[in-house]
């Protein structure tokens, strides 16, 4: 089994992205975003294209998650 390794740049942008996500879709609980992020796939999706996904805007990430979440039917306390 092969191990992955998270650069730090991309360590920060997790996190950015998991605490954007809490506060637009869970009422700030960083633990549901992560877990739904992980479960849906997002969360993979994000680290793939870091290389592109980095450079966009919040306003884009919550858009894009919120387009995500509900043709997939992720659950979430939203606003």
């Amino acid at each position: 089994m092969q191990t992955q390794i998270m650069s730090f740049n991309i360590m920060e942008y997790m996190v950015w992205v998991i605490e954007n996500t809490a506060t637009e879709f869970f009422n700030g609980n960083k633990t549901a975003a992560y877990e739904s992020l992980k479960n849906s796939g997002l969360y993979q999706i994000y680290m793939d294209t870091y290389e592109t996904t980095h450079t966009l805007g919040q306003e884009y990430l919550i858009e894009e998650v919120r387009e995500y979440f509900i043709v997939n039917g992720v659950e979430h306390v939203g606003r």
